[in-house]
């Protein structure tokens, strides 16, 4: 059975249109001169892991487990500001005060649904490239335990950290 040409060029456009679609986030936004209202993009995710990756869960360097170590006992007596604080003085994250008392108020939080923190351990580390360094933790606690992402940048001989955050989303790092 022959199928005529034309028909095999429109199957074929049907088939990549939405393909295109897909592969092009950065599409110009749509014309609002009608006055359509567009809705803002998701909230990006900082915390994503790799589904191809293994974890790897070596300690870190110790100029690097010294300082977690002390803020994770510092969240474990309950003394969440002055942890926070010790932990991000000297870095970007540590000099925007409201961003730091919202990780305050969300450890609170965390720690108000899921329960103290009993310990914590450390669950992957690895580099992109050889001048970041990513480490995730899991603290237990009573009711489920938290991921903690910690991002480390190495612009000339010194670590310092440059995002960090926690979450109980733990269902991606099941296999």
């Amino acid at each position: 059975m022959k199928i005529p040409s034309l028909a095999l060029i429109l199957i074929t456009g049907c088939l990549l249109l939405p393909l295109r679609a897909q592969t092009t986030p950065d599409a110009a936004p749509p014309d609002n001169s009608a006055g359509v209202q567009t809705l803002p993009a998701p909230p990006r995710n900082i915390m994503p892991l790799s589904l191809n990756h293994k974890p790897n869960p070596t300690n870190p360097p110790a100029e690097l487990a010294a300082p977690i170590d002390k803020f994770f006992k510092g969240l474990e007596s309950g003394d969440y500001a002055n942890s926070y604080e010790t932990f991000l003085a000297g870095t970007r994250l540590g000099a925007q005060k409201e961003k730091m008392s919202v990780f305050i108020s969300k450890t609170q939080e965390a720690f108000g649904l899921y329960g103290k923190l009993n310990d914590y351990e450390i669950f992957d580390n690895y580099s992109v490239g050889s001048n970041v360094l990513v480490l995730t933790y899991l603290s237990r606690h009573d009711v489920q335990p938290l991921r903690w992402r910690f991002i480390f940048y190495r612009p000339d001989k010194t670590w310092g950290l440059i995002n960090m955050g926690f979450d109980d989303v733990l269902l991606d790092m099941l296999d």
